[in-house]
């Protein structure tokens, strides 16, 4: 009987502990605090990201963005805060080398999958202006879900990639020429990539090439979707392997399916945005098929995604559209065998037991049935 009360009177200490900490009034009950350095509602950005250059300038926090809560903080929150500032220091540098090679401090961000370089001091978004450091994590947190859609749509995991996916972002045209030069090996005034093993896209995001917040989105959708398609296993940029329907069919759809507007080119391509007002692709593409002005799937097939026409690129996007609507994860099955060298009419006839011809009578017909006139 006595040692059953000795444990009872200990239960109750340990409940009445439990209790303190949960009621903590400095913290809530999770152990640590915000650091005072740093704006309050910026420091749960960090648990998102790997490392971020404005947090990990702090001294006092190293870049955690939280501190053990003096009252009440747990080992396993002053282990998991301690790991977190180890994981910042590794990161800063394995990432000092692009400050060395463009000669000063960079903002940057790292997360599981992407590092992201980005230059722009504001921005307006949603009505507001969004300063430097909201602007690391919220163009980071949209790569993320870009991944992430990417993966659930077409069956891939994070097993399928083997680099992080870098993107820089710049302001001034002379970071830009530099930049793309070093990073991706071509030196553009515009967007510049590097696909297959490595993975890279670099922009100048300034007033002369973006004016909105939604146009660099929309933009970063396309090109780092190319990534990604590119660098999935087996590893292989299928745009200049006669893919270009795949490749660019896919970018324009990660557009559309948040914006429901197409306006983005790369580099090898032409521009779409002076000869289609509005970019509605669905629209266009149906006026397309009622008008008889569709070209043939059979020559947009055989195109890299240098030489697709401005119809092309639409009949590309309702296509892949298309494929995604029957199974998106025999669409994903296809772009590999695609990026393995096989020819289209097969991985076709492989994944969806259809030739190109009936493929595009049925398109057809699914187009007209389902896009919208206006």
């Amino acid at each position: 009987m006595p040692l059953v009360r000795v444990l009872f009177a200990l239960l109750l200490v340990a409940g009445g502990a439990a209790a303190q900490v949960a009621n903590c009034k400095t913290c809530g009950g999770s152990g640590r605090e915000p650091c005072a350095k740093h704006v309050k509602a910026e420091c749960a950005w960090e648990d998102e990201v790997r490392y971020c250059s404005v947090a990990a300038a702090c001294t006092v926090c190293g870049g955690a963005g939280f501190l053990p809560c003096k009252k009440c903080a747990s080992e396993d929150t002053q282990n998991a805060l301690a790991k977190k500032r180890e994981r910042v220091a590794l990161e800063r540098e394995k990432l000092a080398s692009y400050d060395e090679t463009m000669g000063r401090p960079l903002r940057k961000v790292a997360s599981d999958h992407f590092t992201l370089v980005f230059e722009l001091d504001s921005l307006k978004v949603e009505k507001r202006n969004a300063q430097n450091h909201e602007l690391l994590h919220l163009y980071l947190r949209r790569l993320e879900k870009l991944y992430a859609d990417y993966c659930a749509m077409l069956d891939a995991s994070d097993a399928d990639f083997r680099e992080r996916f870098q993107v820089f972002v710049w302001y001034l045209d002379p970071d830009q020429m530099k930049a793309s030069l070093a990073f991706c090996a071509q030196a553009a005034p515009a967007g510049v990539k590097l696909m297959g093993n490595q993975v890279r896209y670099s922009t100048a995001a300034n007033k002369k090439w973006f004016t909105t917040d939604e146009q660099l989105h929309r933009n970063l959708l396309h090109m780092v979707s190319h990534l990604i398609l590119s660098h999935e296993t087996p590893a292989e940029w299928i745009g200049n392997q006669k893919g270009g329907w795949a490749e660019e069919g896919l970018g324009h759809w990660f557009e559309y399916a948040t914006f429901r507007r197409c306006d983005n080119y790369c580099f090898q391509e032409q521009d779409l945005s002076n000869d289609y007002k509005g970019g509605d692709y669905k629209v266009m593409c149906r006026k397309l098929v009622a008008g008889g002005d569709a070209p043939p799937f059979a020559a947009a097939f055989e195109r890299n995604s240098d030489t697709l026409s401005r119809n092309e690129h639409v009949v590309a996007f309702s296509c892949v559209d298309y494929l995604l609507s029957l199974d998106s994860k025999k669409f994903g099955a296809l772009c590999a065998d695609l990026r393995r060298k096989m020819a289209t009419r097969d991985a076709l006839q492989k994944h969806f037991a259809v030739t190109p011809l009936e493929l595009e009578r049925r398109w057809k017909e699914w187009v007209l049935a389902t896009y919208p006139t206006q």
